[in-house]
């Protein structure tokens, strides 16, 4: 009984041992895989309001709405977000407002957290209704990553006494984000 006592606090002094003081050092691992560069929330754009014309400069806006970019590609590639709008055409009687009638504002942007600081992020305004329209946000390479607010913005469309003709006029407004700086 005493050989076995002794046995059994000898093992104990020596598992005591093992886990006081020593250093234990395990491998961990993890994969992190990149997601999409996308709009969290949609823009839309509202319609211009209706002029009624009397022989003077004439301005009509619209509303884009507030928006979401997400990059959560993980590649710090940068990203743009580019907003064009077709001719104002009446396709009835065959009529066109000039291009380059519609502008956009300069776009206020806001990081929400752990995104890249916003000042990776470059902003404009200018005309939308032409052949390459406005990269109204670009996030520079390294940059971008996260996700950013939007907020709503003004589309004005610029109304020359000289260039309207009474009609029905449509145009399409597209808002599009894509990869590279």
């Amino acid at each position: 009984m005493v050989k076995k006592l002794f046995a059994t606090i000898s093992t104990l002094a020596i598992m005591g041992s093992a886990f006081v003081g020593g250093q234990s050092a395990f491998a961990s691992e993890t994969a992190i895989e990149g997601g999409p560069l996308s709009f969290g929330t949609q823009p839309s754009v509202d319609n211009f309001g209706s002029v009624t014309l009397n022989g003077q400069v004439q301005n009509s806006t619209a509303a884009l709405s507030a928006f979401t970019v997400i990059d959560a590609t993980g590649t710090g590639d940068g990203w743009n977000v580019v907003v064009k709008a077709d001719q104002f055409s009446d396709s009835a009687n065959g009529l066109t407002l000039p291009t380059n009638s519609i502008d956009i504002a300069l776009p206020t942007v806001s990081a929400q957290a752990g995104a890249s600081d916003v000042t990776t992020i470059t902003k404009a305004d200018g005309k939308i209704d032409n052949a390459t329209g406005v990269k109204i946000l670009s996030a520079a390479e390294g940059g971008g990553m996260g996700t950013y607010n939007v907020d709503a913005n003004t589309l004005t469309l610029n109304l020359l006494p000289k260039d309207v003709k009474e009609g029905n006029y449509t145009s399409t407004v597209t808002v599009t984000v894509t990869t590279g700086p």
